[in-house]
């Protein structure tokens, strides 16, 4: 681990699902800054229909101007578990609970300037059981073979950091 000396912190956004915060101090005896996004935390869903079929989402995603295909995914309430949120984010993006939840795997997307972590889990035993969509989402559900999503990988057509290490994990592709 890096030495390093804490001078001061700076609050400077505080916000619904995120807080950037500037923090000065001294790394092997120079001067650093550092910019950090914390985030509560989210989780992702691989939801099998069947042994072959996962459903995926598609989604605009606002940060990057463009719709996305992905897992289903969600940001964990305050004091809500990585477990609870999957079964409510799966209910809620493509309506349907599961009846077994396998933790397959938990990672930090970009751990330069964020301390957010995903949990992926995988879904199976699906049956219909719907909740109402989060009021910012405009999602639309696909049903895709697995083959054909780990293609759409290699093609540029899912370009999710947790959807392409979600699918590539649960297929023990490296």
């Amino acid at each position: 681990m890096a030495r390093f000396k804490l001078q001061k912190k700076t609050l400077v956004y505080d916000g619904r699902i995120v807080r950037l915060v500037v923090s000065d101090g001294l790394i092997r005896g120079r001067k650093a800054r550092w910019e950090v996004v914390h985030h509560i935390g989210s989780v992702g869903i691989i939801p099998f229909l069947t042994k072959d079929k996962v459903v995926l989402v598609e989604q605009f995603r606002y940060a990057v101007g463009e719709r996305l295909l992905e897992i289903p995914a969600g940001t964990l309430h305050k004091g809500e578990a990585p477990l609870s949120a999957a079964k409510r984010e799966i209910r809620e993006e493509i309506g349907y609970a599961a009846g077994k939840f396998e933790k397959i795997s938990i990672f930090y997307p970009s751990p330069g300037v964020t301390d957010e972590f995903v949990d992926i889990y995988k879904a199976t035993g699906l049956r219909p059981s719907k909740l109402a969509a989060d009021f910012d989402e405009d999602i639309k559900v696909k049903v895709v073979k697995l083959p054909d999503a780990l293609r759409y990988i290699k093609e540029g057509k899912i370009k999710d950091a947790k959807t392409i290490i979600a699918l590539l994990l649960v297929t023990g592709k490296r």
